[in-house]
């Protein structure tokens, strides 16, 4: 195969960024690869750049322009525009590893069955410290593919290890053959962040071969400002539609057992991770989502999840209860470990001094995992939160 991949690059008022994502894509050690950028309706200096880039390039790069649709509509764009046997997509504020399109291109090229999904291993990028850390399901990917010895040879399906619906749902941390893409006649939700979710689960069910680049993907920049991750205002409320989306995926392709109890996992780490970061001014009206959405799960679903999925048990069934309950207004005032887990150690109080070595310990890590001003603001959320 010539040209062997397609790379999608939604982008959207990222002048700042989007030079040193497209340029990793411009140089790799293999050419055999495209470039797609769509331009969701900039309103900075990013269409500029990008024609600098395609008036160099141009050989290699498609540029299309579009009115704002949100990411996942400019990922449904940019897919119109593929005409090779695979695609991926990378966020414009993220950059890719130089090898990367020849490590896939030699795989591809000892493979006897073209694969439906390829996984790659992200690595994260921290704006603030400058350190590159590891992604957080890698533990689990090199279980399922064997990969932790820098080289992978298994094809698998969710069939065979259901946990693959554990990876991080992350659409960029995979590799997607275009026709089975058009098989399916997949898109992504409008104008929903987390747009990622249902797709996961939909095309995981229907991929008959996976595989998985044991080498690192791309290299994902957290801790800059405009991230999903960093927001508790409205677009909270977008979990709402994806979980009922998800759903419907459920329901329309007969989930197992097992594969339910996956999907619910993801709505449970989702709603903790969201009713903590929300704002006051949301947080209501995304306990009530919630609340309305948990009457519908099953108590044998929540049950099979519990026993056979969860790694947080006691929390969780104290979440999902309080949830369902009349007083799930409550958890408006919830807090995860995520708070304390860096600022106080619960139970390192006696007598001897160790609680104060233990925030001194937890704040040098917050730290060193996040940067002073996050460590500055998560220690002020605590103080406040325990003298209400």
């Amino acid at each position: 195969m010539e040209t062997l991949i397609t790379i999608i690059v939604p982008a959207y008022n990222v002048e700042k960024y989007i030079r040193e994502c497209v340029n990793s894509l411009i140089h790799q050690t293999r050419m055999k690869h495209k470039i797609v950028i769509v331009n969701d309706g900039s309103t900075d200096r990013t269409e500029e750049v990008c024609m600098e880039l395609k008036k160099d390039h141009g050989e290699l790069i498609t540029y299309v322009s579009q009115e704002n649709q949100g990411l996942g509509g400019a990922r449904n764009t940019g897919m119109k525009y593929v005409d090779t046997p695979y695609l991926c997509f990378l966020d414009s504020d993220d950059w890719l590893n130089s090898y990367f399109v020849e490590c896939f291109s030699k795989m591809i090229e000892r493979t006897d069955e073209l694969p439906d999904l390829v996984f790659t291993l992200p690595w994260v990028y921290d704006s603030v410290t400058k350190c590159v850390m590891e992604w957080k399901d890698k533990k689990l990917y090199d279980q399922i593919f064997e990969a932790s010895d820098g080289s992978s040879k298994v094809v698998t399906n969710a069939r065979k290890r259901p946990e693959l619906y554990a990876l991080e749902v992350n659409a960029c941390r995979k590799i997607y053959k275009t026709a089975f893409l058009k098989e399916q006649e997949f898109q992504f939700p409008l104008k929903l962040k987390w747009e990622d979710v249902p797709g996961h689960f939909q095309l995981l069910h229907e991929a008959n071969t996976c595989m998985a680049l044991p080498e690192v993907g791309f290299f994902y920049r957290v801790n800059q400002g405009g991230q999903i991750t960093s927001g508790g205002g409205a677009s909270r409320l977008d979990m709402l539609p994806i979980f009922k989306l998800l759903l419907k995926v459920q329901e329309k392709y007969d989930f197992n057992n097992v594969e339910k109890a996956y999907a619910l996992r993801v709505i449970i780490e989702f709603s903790r991770w969201s009713v903590e970061v929300t704002n006051q001014d949301y947080i209501g009206k995304l306990l009530d989502g919630l609340h309305e959405l948990y009457q519908t799960f099953s108590q044998e679903n929540i049950d099979y999840y519990l026993k056979n999925i969860s790694d947080d048990k006691k929390r969780e069934e104290g979440f999902i209860s309080c949830l369902r309950g009349h007083e799930y207004k409550k958890l408006s005032d919830y807090r995860s470990e995520e708070m304390g887990k860096y600022v106080f150690i619960e139970n390192s109080q006696n007598g001897t001094g160790s609680k104060r070595k233990g925030l001194l310990r937890g704040g040098i890590q917050c730290v060193c995992d996040h940067g002073i001003s996050y460590t500055l603001i998560l220690m002020c959320k605590k103080y406040l939160h325990r003298n209400r």
